[in-house]
This record gives C-alpha cells, structure tokens and sequence, in this order.
C-alpha cells in the first residue's frame, strides 16, 4: 500500500475555513481523482472529508473505496463483474441492494437518502457538501441526529456561503447551490463541469481587480452597504 504523511481534509479544516487558494487547489484535485474514478465507473458513495487525505506536499488523494460500486450502465457496457470492495464479508449484504441505505447522512444526497439507485451525480451531491465545509467549517445541512439531517437535506436550503465567510467569493455561491441542488437532473452533470467553474474562479479570483472588490487579499475587510440619507 503506498504510504501517505499528512492529515485527513477533516483535520485540516479543523474547524476553521480553508483560505480561498488553498481551497481551491485542494477542489479541483479532489474533483479530478472524482472525474477518474466516475470514468471507469466507480462511484464512491462516502465522499467526506475523514475520506479525502492531504498529504505533506499539499495534494489531495481520495481514500476509502469501502462502499463503491460500479454503476449499472458500466457493468452493462463492459459484462464485468465489480472488482470494488463494498463490504466485508461480516457487514449485512442488504446494505448494498437498492432501496437501501449507505454512506455517512451528512454528507449524503437526497437520492442516497432514499435509498434510490445511485449513479455519479450522488458523489457530486457530495462533493458540494465537502465544498461547503471547506469554505465555512460548517455542514450545509447540520443537525443532531440522522432523522433531522435527512430532513434539511431533503426540504431545506443551506445558509450563503458568503454570510458564513465574508472572504468567499459570491460566485462561489452559484457553484455550490449548483453542486447541492436536490434534482439532481439540475444538479452538476458531470465532474469535468464543475471543475470548469472551480478554474474559472481561480482564474478570476487571482486577477487583481477581482481581489480588490472581494477583499480576497484582507479577509478581515467586509464590505457593507451605506444606507442613503
């Protein structure tokens, strides 16, 4: 097994949202080893940030295939069996049949919570809540038990990005209500499509007009509206 030294996403964002740059190199390498793993097929189905490993040198690697599983149009395409572990041989097997349950709640999709058939969008779905933590150190969707997750996930919109952090750029917004969109037909499509939108942002954010109007360059400067006499 290769040998990593680092620390987890999760112990990264410590309860502290990662600066804008840094947040941004470590999505679009999270979003990249998504994009390759959704080619052949695989989807992950446990996409958090305990799964998502930094490493010394500050590159992102997706770890815990535990729960993947090949997508019904693969196995059709290919006529192979899965070669992705899902659960040993101890764990109940229904776990992995359709209708039920499997993942972590917070970081679920609203199909995953119902127990549909899921397909690459669902890691998607993910992956925007690991986003948003990302930006705030906050869930989207946070609650005290499962039953109260599954209903914000479900029903309810999460809280701007940009209230949360003033430092986040607004159109990090657009991205993430995308990403966390419960209709997934109106969900990001592929990954490849969000990390278009991740290089745009990094792209404008790093020009300087775009780090004068965002205070990117002093987060400590919020911009407030000036009430006319």
């Amino acid at each position: 097994m290769e040998l990593l030294e680092g620390q987890t996403l999760k112990e990264l964002i410590a309860n502290k949202p990662l600066e804008m740059g840094q947040f941004l190199d470590l999505a679009i390498e999270i979003n990249d080893g998504l994009e390759a793993a959704h080619a052949k097929g695989i989807i992950h189905r446990d996409i958090k940030p305990a799964n998502i490993f930094i490493t010394r040198r500050g590159h992102a690697k997706i770890l815990d295939f535990g729960l993947a599983k090949l997508t019904d149009q693969h196995h059709t395409a290919t006529g192979a069996t899965s070669s992705v572990p899902t659960l040993s041989r101890d764990e109940p097997t229904a776990l992995t049949d359709p209708g039920s349950v499997v993942g972590t709640v917070a970081y679920m999709s609203p199909e995953q919570v119902r127990g549909e058939n899921l397909e690459a969008r669902s890691d998607l779905f993910s992956f925007g809540t690991v986003l948003y933590e990302m930006a705030t150190a906050r869930l989207p969707f946070p609650g005290n038990t499962p039953g109260v997750i599954s209903h914000a996930i479900l029903e309810l919109k999460p809280v701007s990005v940009t209230r949360l952090n003033p430092a986040a750029p607004p159109e990090l917004d657009r991205i993430l209500a995308k990403a966390l969109e419960k209709d997934r037909n109106l969900r990001y499509q592929s990954a490849s499509d969000i990390r278009a939108d991740l290089q745009r942002l990094k792209r404008d954010s790093s020009s300087p007009s775009a780090t004068k109007l965002s205070g990117i360059a002093d987060p400590g400067i919020v911009l407030t509206p000036i009430a006319k006499p």
